[in-house]
């Protein structure tokens, strides 16, 4: 007869993560609710429960109608993981219980190990007990009223264990202290806790540290219960003060400021809220403000200044502490070695050794003092979290090239951002420094001395030092030397000392950057322009948006950039050095890194308004990993290429001094529509003068003769009709070719246009007429709108009223449905001409919608030549006047020719 088989041995572990093992091999216990039916049963093995308990202890008092049927469902699962086991789980008449031996059980273990434990008060039980607890919460994740009640009860077991084996400990026994503290976030009010702590810390020579656990009960008792510590409490306080007194500290006053500087000029508002936060006036107060800026611009003496101001206000004494964050000739300070500072300041006899204990004196010395605490040149909120006194009675100044933004978020520090001096505070500080008569008798070299050092305190007395030690030196000799671009760092700089240059302070600066952020900054001295956003950096970086974001915010919590909305700029100083820098990268690197950008602005604006791109131009199209910025319309196309404008020009000439000559050409013509609405025709003539080198360079024909089209554009905007038709003409020999249709219907439609506004009207019919006819052989909108438009303003002009409308009308259909309302606009223009020509009551509708379609997309030449329009057939001789006055200052913002008619509209008897 064959032996039974034997019933797997089952153990259980509760301390953590429930867990269930036969034989050492885990079982599943299967979903939630399955596993606190198996945890009630350990946790009462031995003992029957009834199945109306075992509902209520799982699910409690809202337990379900199907809570009896589930119950079922999750005995039948257990009995099937349970397996050759199963027979451990009994069920009769009385209920349900597990067959589970004590000692498989470390819950069951754990609990006869503590009654042993303080039987015995056995250190070495106490010590197995505890080690029976794994990290984490025990019956983690299982739910069920009755599991939480045990769960609470097994983390206070624990709690008592540890503190009783505490107090049994020697003094300095290994670890003890260490777990009474991680116990006291868990339980900040647990009074038995703290003083057992506090004991513990004192026989292991911590006694700071001890004392500093009662101030922080002391603290949180107030703030949150608002009670003081039971006498029982304060009496193991006082024993410790009693026991290990340390001597008694000197009683000093600190005067550590350093010496106000005797040119200070400005800075009334900074000071004004630092005054104010100080001492509370005006309800501000903040015990931690921070000055934040870039070297040289002056915050250091903003804080001293302060510093003496506050003395009154702040009679426990004032300490000032350089944490020589950006200093090449020391190390920073770390925050022992400040702390180490600090305390001797105040008088500590006996600096503690260790981190933690100095923190806790150096708070404990400031407690109720009023006391002014100046941290200048921090290299990071980490480096000065430590320094902070505890108290709300003591101000702290803290001076960064750093924005700190850790301090300003985990401290509510106000931050105080130092720009540039104005005009009227530079001039000051040179009167200050080399005399008010001198800058008396060369004020506009002043001024520009003042423009050329970024009006930076630091920059300025470095110029206003050389122009005084140079014997017979004008200020305007030092603008002449300052005006040249390449030396002008050079120039501002002493030559007795090195460390006295704005190159030295920048230097400074940008020695903090990580890799990834140098590389950053020197790209953006590739960079021309005025000011970048995320999308031109990345471009620039050839990383994503994001990444790029990243690195500019970096870059201008250093104050190496400053930051306006979405909008990244460099004072001109920091741009030169940053050119300087850029050198590093090699000339590929700097090459590719203007082509990614050309690329980005390229794709940019050909996919906006009526999509340029389209348009058959001769160049590959270019590819960029950085997404282009979406419009809605031509507006928010125009309205962008407003803000981009000084950014895109000065791209394009550096671009193409680079050799960049497609991609200048390019994005010369893709910028027609911003130039056309936006006017500066001198400038537009001298990047199309750009263009043109590049085109020629590059051996293209066609890009040639569109260059010349909008040449003839920009030159008739001046009124001068002669050079546009030159142009036009030069334009249209280079085309030549079947292909070239699209740009011949470009060219011969702005002939027509130039030929009508030199009054050559006969001469303007062939090239409107011949640009009509290759327009309907293509049959596309744009062109079909453009071609009917040039015609319909010639006949408008000469005064075929009906032709107008008849060429005009279809061509609105056509400019609506290639969305280009630069066309709808001067369609309705021209319609308007026609119908009031012909006494048609409608003109003033058409160019009342033309002046709305206009205004929506920022286009303000036809808005002047819409309320142009409005004034000639308005009713009201004063509404004429008003219309033609806001048209003739739209035409002489564009520098338009209009601008001569309108005024001798005005001029006319009403």
């Amino acid at each position: 007869m064959a032996a039974p088989k034997a019933v797997p041995r089952l153990r259980v572990v509760g301390l953590g993560p429930l867990t269930a093992l036969l034989d050492d091999r885990e079982i599943d216990l299967g979903p939630p609710k399955q596993r606190a039916v198996f945890a009630v049963l350990a946790l009462c093995s031995g003992v029957a429960v009834s199945r109306d308990e075992m509902v209520d202890r799982v699910w409690g008092e809202t337990a379900p109608t199907t809570a009896a049927g589930s119950l079922h469902t999750y005995l039948t699962g257990l009995r099937r993981a349970l397996g050759d086991a199963q027979e451990l789980l009994v069920s009769d008449r009385s209920g349900y219980r597990l067959r589970l031996d004590r000692e498989m059980f470390d819950v069951a273990r754990a609990e006869d190990l503590a009654l042993r434990a303080r039987t015995g008060k056995n250190l070495l039980v106490y010590a197995e007990a505890l080690a029976l607890w794994p990290p984490g919460t025990a019956l983690a994740s299982v739910p069920g009223p009755f599991v939480a009640q045990i769960r609470a009860r097994l983390a206070g077991l624990r709690l008592q264990l540890l503190i009783e084996h505490a107090e049994l400990a020697p003094p300095g026994a290994d670890g003890v202290a260490d777990r009474l503290l991680a116990e006291v976030p868990a339980h900040p009010f647990d009074e038995r806790l703290r003083s057992v702590l506090m004991r513990v810390l004192h026989r292991g020579g911590r006694t700071s540290d001890a004392l500093g656990q009662y101030a922080d009960l002391r603290r949180v008792l107030a703030a949150d219960l608002g009670i003081s510590p039971s006498p029982a409490t304060q009496t193991v306080y006082a024993e410790i003060l009693d026991a290990d007194r340390p001597p008694p500290a000197v009683v000093t006053r600190p005067a550590q400021l350093p010496h106000d500087n005797d040119v200070f000029v400005g800075r009334s508002a900074e000071l004004h809220t630092l005054i104010e936060n100080a001492t509370g006036r005006s309800g501000q107060r903040r015990r931690i403000v921070t000055v934040a800026g870039v070297g040289g611009i002056g915050k250091t003496a903003l804080a001293v200044r302060a510093g003496h101001l506050l003395r009154e206000s702040h009679p426990d004494g004032q300490i000032y502490l350089n944490l020589r964050g950006f200093d090449p000739s020391h190390a920073a300070l770390t925050p022992d070695a400040a702390l180490h500072r600090l305390l001797t300041s105040v008088g500590a006899r006996n600096v503690p050794g260790g981190r933690e204990e100095r923190i806790a004196l150096w708070r404990s010395l400031l407690a109720d003092k009023r006391m002014l605490v100046i941290l200048d040149n921090a290299a990071s909120a980490e480096q000065v979290e430590d320094l902070l006194p505890g108290g709300a009675t003591c101000f702290v100044i803290v001076t960064s090239r750093n924005r700190l933004s850790g301090l300003t978020v985990r401290h509510a520090a106000r931050r105080i951002p130092l720009g540039p001096l104005s005009e009227p505070e530079s001039l000051n500080l040179l009167s200050s420094t080399v005399g008010p008569d001198r800058v008396g008798a060369e004020p506009e070299s002043a001024r520009r001395l003042a423009e050329l050092c970024d009006r930076s305190p630091f920059a300025l007395q470095i110029a206003a030092e050389q122009v005084v030690s140079t014997a017979g030196a004008r200020i305007g000799d030092l603008v002449g030397q300052l005006e040249n671009v390449q030396h002008r760092l050079d120039a501002l700089q002493l030559p007795d000392d090195p460390l006295l240059s704005v190159r030295g302070v920048l230097n400074l600066s940008s020695a903090t950057l990580g890799a990834a952020e140098a590389r950053a900054f020197r790209l953006l001295g590739v960079l021309p322009g005025v000011s970048v956003s995320r999308h031109t950096a990345a471009a620039l970086f050839g990383v994503d948006p994001v990444r790029a974001g990243v690195w500019l915010s970096g870059l201008a919590a250093l104050s190496l950039l400053e930051q306006d909305g979405g909008r990244f700029t460099m004072h001109d100083l920091v741009r030169l050095y940053a050119a300087e820098l850029s050198a590093d990268l090699g000339a590929a690197e700097r090459r590719d890194a203007l082509a990614r950008v050309l690329a980005w602005y390229r794709l940019t604006v050909s996919r906006a308004g009526n999509g340029m791109l389209d348009r058959g131009w001769p160049i590959e199209t270019p590819e960029s990993d950085v997404p282009t910025i979406h419009f809605e319309g031509q507006r928010d196309c125009l309205l962008w290429c407003i803000g981009e404008s000084p950014n895109i020009t000065a791209l394009i000439r550096a671009s193409a001094a680079a050799g960049h000559h497609g991609p200048v050409w390019h994005l010369v013509c893709l910028m027609f529509d911003y130039f056309y609405t936006a006017g500066h025709p001198l400038e537009w003539l001298e990047l199309l003068e750009t263009a043109l080198r590049g085109a020629e360079a590059d051996g293209n024909r066609v890009a040639r003769a569109m260059l010349h089209n909008h040449s003839s554009v920009a030159y008739s905007r001046l009124g001068r009709n002669g050079v546009a038709v030159r142009q036009l003409r030069l334009g249209l020999a280079l085309l030549g070719e079947p292909d070239d249709w699209r740009f011949r219907i470009s060219l011969l439609g702005n002939l027509a246009s130039t030929l009508r506004e030199a009054k050559l009207y006969a001469a303007a019919l062939n090239p409107a007429l011949e640009a009509l006819e290759l327009a309907e052989r293509e049959g596309i909108d744009y062109y079909l709108a453009a071609t009917r438009d040039v015609l319909c303003e010639l006949y408008a002009e000469t005064g075929h009223w009906s032709d107008a409308m008849r060429i005009g009308e279809p061509g609105l259909v056509y400019a609506r449905r290639s969305q280009s309302q630069i066309l709808e606009a001067n369609l309705l223009i021209n319609i308007g001409r026609a119908r009031f020509g012909l006494g048609v009551p409608e003109a003033e509708e058409a160019f009342g919608e033309a002046l709305r379609i206009s205004e929506d997309a920022g286009d303000r030449y036809h808005q002047a030549v819409a309320l142009f329009g409005l004034a000639r057939v308005s009713g009201s001789a004063d509404g004429a006047a008003e219309l033609a006055r806001r048209a003739l200052a739209r035409f002489e913002e564009l520098d338009a020719e209009e601008a001569a008619d309108v005024r001798s509209f005005l001029a006319e008897d009403p």
